[in-house]
């Protein structure tokens, strides 16, 4: 969720509450005023009757009017206590129940006691209660409207510079060597941010650079002392003065040097696709190429007696012509060499998907550890360097590919989802 949409919900949702707890704490409160106001009402009529009384030595008339009435009964026993209550009365002429309050209070005349009663009907109170309620609701809803319009597009402008820094750096890309355009803000927080940002930026850049030059150099001159000592390999294992004690010992040096040299270009092209160096995009036909692959490692095959079944449809995607063409090299590279004398190679090709599988006497990998570099099962052979399943893993990352990898009825298998 966003964090202005979050602010929103949360804003408007303590909004709701504590305007609901306020409306009801103002309408008790209100409700309580209105009402004591109407018991004082009460208490001036209490006070004439009992003026009244006082002068004339008898109560006055009972009445009954719309909004007041008075009444009086003989008090049988002990007088009743003076109180005030609210009380519902049918009223013939409204044809509804009536909400009144009363007070009722004792009288004594001339030794005799007698209870009164005096009601004043709540309907003006209520009616003045439900207006003000209304009128409550009215400016909580106005106001909720105001603070939508307001979060809505007062705050969009305001978070518009922390919006565009986002834009920048999920946009931004080592490899364009370019700089960040952000917005000039005067909100201290975001203006620290692009601050933070740019310098953060640079030094990621300088970095980036430092490095690709290291890996690059680095590479470069390993190169030449390994092509030198191949060299000299190459004319001592020659030399027929060499023993074949000695010979043994030279092939293997030749053959680590191999390895070396492999796991030198291994790891620079590794550098290169994280660096994001290949970026050419051509169209290339993808079940040709795999085709194409399987005739440059016929020999090889041919000298295993595997037994190779495709089935491949057109497939076509658009990247970059050398990843495409390590990644299948790869995927067949790593079917072969780990497929036994007599084996089979199953290759599909349908719709967006390519399925490599191979039979093998290997158990199933571990699908946690497979793609990491260096990982070799112990019962694989340690002439490979590690990393020809990593660099098919990272290929496909970069293209945004998906590579999976299932182990059933004896054979390994690897889908490639373009």
């Amino acid at each position: 969720m966003r964090l202005l949409a979050r602010y929103n919900r949360v804003n408007i949702i303590t909004t709701i509450v504590v305007l609901i707890l306020s409306g009801l704490s103002y309408y008790f409160a209100i409700r309580y005023i209105l009402i004591g106001q109407l018991d004082d009402d009460l208490k001036v009529e209490e006070q004439e009757v009992i003026d009244y009384v006082n002068k004339n030595k008898t109560l006055p008339n009972p009445s009954s009017y719309k909004d007041q009435q008075v009444a009086y009964q003989d008090a049988v026993g002990a007088p009743v206590a003076r109180k005030f209550s609210s009380s519902k009365a049918f009223s013939k002429e409204e044809n509804e129940e009536i909400i009144s309050r009363q007070i009722v209070f004792p009288l004594t005349i001339e030794g005799k006691n007698y209870t009164v009663m005096i009601s004043k009907s709540e309907e003006a109170t209520e009616d003045l209660i439900q207006l003000i309620l209304l009128l409550t609701l009215g400016l909580v809803i106005l106001l909720l409207l105001v603070l939508f319009i307001f979060n809505r597009f007062l705050l969009n402008k305001l978070w518009r510079p922390f919006n565009t820094t986002l834009k920048e750096l999920k946009d931004f890309n080592l490899s364009n060597n370019a700089t960040l355009k952000l917005e000039q803000t005067s909100i201290n927080e975001f203006s620290d941010l692009n601050e933070a940002v740019s310098i953060m930026s640079n030094r990621v850049n300088q970095d980036y650079h430092t490095l690709k030059m290291f890996t690059e150099n680095a590479s470069h001159e390993m190169q030449t002392p390994l092509a030198i000592i191949n060299s000299r390999l190459d004319v001592l294992i020659q030399d027929e003065a060499v023993t074949e004690s000695q010979m043994k010992q030279l092939q293997g040096i030749y053959d680590a040097l191999n390895r070396l040299s492999n796991l030198n270009s291994s790891l620079l092209l590794l550098a290169k696709i994280e660096n994001n160096q290949f970026k050419e995009r051509t169209h290339i036909q993808l079940d040709e190429l795999v085709k194409k692959k399987l005739e440059m490692f016929e020999e090889l095959t041919e000298s295993k007696n595997l037994h190779i079944h495709i089935n491949a449809e057109s497939i076509a995607i658009e990247f970059d012509p050398q990843l495409t063409d390590i990644l299948v090299s790869n995927l067949l590279n790593n079917a072969i060499r780990y497929t036994g004398p007599e084996g089979e190679i199953n290759i599909s090709a349908k719709g967006t998907v390519l399925t490599i599988s191979n039979t093998s006497a290997i158990p199933a990998l571990d699908k946690e550890k497979l793609f990491q570099r260096f990982y070799r099962h112990g019962a694989t052979a340690q002439d490979g360097n590690g990393l020809g399943l990593s660099i098919v893993k990272q290929i496909c990352d970069v293209a945004g590919f998906t590579l999976q990898y299932e182990f059933a009825n004896g054979q390994h298998e690897f889908s490639v989802h373009f």
